[in-house]
């Protein structure tokens, strides 16, 4: 199962003092590192234009697993929110199955 999820810091977490996001922000760093070599190629980054939002696609066994992922202490608990999006992947069988429902549809 592949998701796009796209996660942006809650205006809370800027409330917080500049010590305790610093703390925060380089946990999430250190993270997100591991979580990167663990994953491998089943899981991408990236950064909006401006770093508000950060997007990842990753490739998960559950939505469980998926799930946990939110969980996790770079995800900021309680700071961020995210939008979430369940990915199928369409290849060329795909595409010629659907244009053949279009075409009997006629």
């Amino acid at each position: 199962m592949k998701f796009l999820t796209i996660s942006k810091v809650k205006d809370v977490f800027y409330g917080l003092s500049q010590t305790e996001r610093n703390k925060m922000l380089l946990a999430a760093a250190k993270s997100l590192l591991e979580y990167k070599k663990k994953m491998g190629d089943k899981w991408h980054m990236y950064n909006s234009p401006g770093g508000m939002e950060l997007i990842t696609v990753g490739e998960y066994d559950s939505v469980e697993e998926y799930s946990q992922s939110l969980q996790s202490p770079e995800n900021f608990v309680g700071y961020m929110d995210h939008k979430s999006i369940p990915l199928i992947e369409i290849g060329a069988k795909e595409i010629e199955a659907y244009l053949k429902q279009i075409q009997s549809a006629k």
